[in-house]
């Protein structure tokens, strides 16, 4: 809108005249007629002419404003979403289930593997292809001389070797004890899954 429009829809409220062609135009224009209403609505609260309170007509915009929201969905009530959960959570249980036992094997395979490879490791170390016999002691002191004879850091491979095993069996009885476990929650979700759908 021009300002031009705006000085003359200001004049005409402070009653000066107007050419019969702007009111026409005025009444006609609702950007104009909005306008004039509120430079009259200006006038009378600088004059005080206005009275306590304002009655402001917001009823058709509120109303237009409700239409353009959208509705709201009921909620899906909570035994429904309880049963969804448990149909989720078991399938993820399911699908995950034979992946853990079969990282858990691995991983008892693995320490199998190298259990075995550090014992051979062991027995190659203890017994020296040529046995070589001393007869002058290079340090001063005279180390028996025998096919048996083992050092003493041999002892802490044992011990080391043992602590392994013991790891070994630890790991085995914790995946025996997760197999038992996973036939007993299988057959308990599948109880609950049938009390909860009697149609099936």
């Amino acid at each position: 809108m021009s300002e031009n429009k705006l000085e003359t829809v200001s004049s005409v409220a402070d009653s000066y005249q107007a050419n019969d062609e702007f009111i026409e135009e005025l009444l006609n224009d609702a950007h104009l007629s909005a306008t004039w209403e509120r430079y009259h609505l200006v006038g009378d609260v600088m004059r005080g002419e206005t009275s306590a309170t304002i009655n402001l007509d917001i009823a058709a915009q509120i109303a237009t404003a409700i239409d353009k929201e959208p509705s709201i969905v009921a909620p899906v009530s909570s035994a429904t979403a309880q049963r969804q959960v448990n149909k989720v959570k078991a399938t993820l249980l399911q699908f995950t289930k034979p992946f853990a036992q079969v990282a858990i094997a691995a991983s008892a395979a693995g320490l199998m593997v190298l259990g075995v490879q550090q014992n051979s490791t062991d027995n190659e170390t203890l017994l020296p292809a040529t046995q070589v016999v001393k007869t002058m002691p290079l340090g001063g002191v005279a180390e028996p001389v025998s096919l048996n004879f083992q050092p003493v850091s041999r002892t802490s491979e044992k011990q080391a070797f043992i602590a392994q095993q013991r790891r070994f069996q630890a790991l085995l009885a914790d995946h025996q004890q997760q197999i038992k476990l996973s036939s007993v929650d299988s057959s308990t979700s599948s109880i609950q899954n049938k009390a909860e759908d009697p149609a099936k």
